[in-house]
């Protein structure tokens, strides 16, 4: 399949929704001498097209960590249409990253700052063997944790507080305050998994949370003190920052429906004033 870009008066904004294996990058966004899905997405573009464009991620996910919907936009002046986009764009990308679907935007679209909320999934493997096939995408805990100190403990974690304490340092952010409005543990054989969904996250802060709670779950850390470790705000009473592997960016939320089911269902003054620029 080949596609030339013909040239247009008008330049415009299209959100792409991707799928992508972790493993195979150094983060999603671009950085010298090593791979990144931005990389590889503005790469693959330029094959397919002949045009350079400059991809805005909503989620600078780490060296590592995969997604399952991850959302960026990018101005292009393509005469593809926006329902072949993703189409065409696998025809040149790898096995590791692929485009799930394309809409046109507002051109003041941006993923970033027009996110209301993000959910974050964490595999972890339990058990007395370490697992070989899915290492790549999950952690392993050796034994058995207690589901239910663990439940306790991400009781307490649930609505809004200051995340200072489950920060790791290197955060830019001079706003610590988020809100957790899920914490789901499941379990499944030898299988754990948390998710999180929340209107913001901080550096690090799924991976301390699940390191937290993993604490719990193995009795290093009471349930009965989150409370005073979110108040104390010291990083070193939490628990330990878990690898990148286990963690999967599930699904970016906006004031409206933007690719399907990705609408944030929560009362949100943000809400306001954002839903325009969904629309092109």
């Amino acid at each position: 399949m080949s596609f030339e870009m013909e040239p247009v008066n008008q330049r415009l904004r299209y959100a792409v929704m991707t799928e992508y294996d972790g493993s195979a990058f150094n983060g999603w966004q671009r950085q010298r001498d090593v791979p990144s899905v931005q990389q590889c997405l503005e790469e693959a573009w330029h094959q397919l097209t002949g045009e350079r464009i400059r991809l805005s991620g909503g989620s600078r996910t780490d060296a590592g960590v995969s997604a399952l919907r991850h959302v960026s936009s990018f101005i292009s002046g393509t005469r593809i249409p926006p329902d072949r986009i993703a189409l065409a764009w696998n025809t040149v990308l790898p096995a590791q990253v692929a485009a799930l679907a394309v809409r046109q935007v507002h051109q003041q679209f941006n993923p970033r700052y027009d996110a209301l909320g993000k959910t974050y999934r964490y595999h972890l493997r339990t058990g007395s063997t370490r697992p070989v096939i899915s290492r790549r995408h999950s952690t392993f805990i050796p034994g058995r944790l207690d589901l239910e100190a663990m439940r306790q403990a991400a009781g307490s974690l649930r609505g809004k507080h200051d995340f200072t304490a489950f920060m790791d340092q290197g955060s830019p952010t001079k706003r610590p305050v988020r809100t957790l409005h899920e914490i789901n543990i499941q379990e499944s054989e030898d299988q754990v998994t948390l998710t999180f969904t929340g209107d913001g996250f901080l550096y690090h802060m799924v991976r301390v949370l699940t390191g937290t709670l993993v604490a719990a779950g193995q009795g290093k850390i009471d349930p009965a003190t989150m409370g005073e470790i979110i108040n104390s705000g010291d990083r070193t009473r939490s628990g330990p920052t878990l690898p990148p592997q286990g963690l999967l960016l599930e699904r970016v939320f906006f004031a409206d429906q933007l690719f399907g089911d990705d609408r944030w269902p929560y009362e949100d003054p943000r809400r306001e004033g954002k839903i325009a620029h969904l629309l092109p």
